[in-house]
């Protein structure tokens, strides 16, 4: 039961992140995870059911994977700790893009939850910590709150992510510039928005 239970919500992800909620077809995941339809049923109560558990076992999966860059990134410099902790979530969303698409999917359904919270409980504390600490030291803008940098920084991470893993592997070469040091220029356009007061 515990496997197939587990076989629908990976199937259930990348039709989600296809199709979105109502977009996706039950025979379709059920085809995919292998499964009887009315596994279903048992296992979630309905197609709702079934895509809020995806979302849940998504965010859940990428808040673990994402901690300990959070936790190392809390013992540096203010700027050195979120780049850090900005290019573990790019390396996160280009490595998952379906993830990141059905995220994508969920804001444009208008639930806001994952890329932009609705309340300070659902921002990560170590990245608030971090960039609190660099405004105080004036390496961060005063002017700036951590919730509109963090949302504006992750929501475009994902973004590229769900939309532009592909795009950006053509773009490397045609700008003649490796992927690393392509990954490194997007978050210095994060981190320097940031720092860096309106002219």
């Amino acid at each position: 039961m515990a496997d197939s239970r587990e076989a629908l919500l990976a199937a259930a992800a990348e039709e989600f992140a296809q199709f979105g909620l109502h977009g996706a077809r039950i025979r379709a995941i059920v085809a995919k995870a292998g499964v009887n339809e009315r596994m279903i049923y048992h296992h979630f109560g309905s197609k709702e059911g079934l895509y809020g558990a995806v979302m849940d076992d998504q965010r859940r999966a990428v808040a673990q994977a994402w901690w300990p860059a959070l936790e190392k990134a809390r013992t540096m410099e203010p700027v050195e700790g979120m780049r850090f902790a900005l290019r573990a979530s790019l390396d996160l969303a280009m490595n998952h893009p379906h993830r990141s698409a059905l995220f994508l999917q969920e804001q444009l359904a208008g639930h806001f939850g994952t890329l932009h919270p609705t309340s300070a409980a659902q921002l990560p504390a170590p990245l608030r910590e971090l960039y609190e600490r660099g405004q105080q030291d004036g390496a961060f803008r005063a002017d700036l709150p951590f919730e509109l940098a963090y949302s504006t920084a992750i929501g475009s991470i994902f973004a590229m992510g769900a939309t532009s893993a592909r795009s950006f592997e053509r773009l490397v070469p045609m700008i003649h510039l490796d992927e690393e040091r392509a990954k490194e220029l997007v978050i210095d356009q994060f981190v320097q928005g940031m720092t860096q007061p309106r002219p």
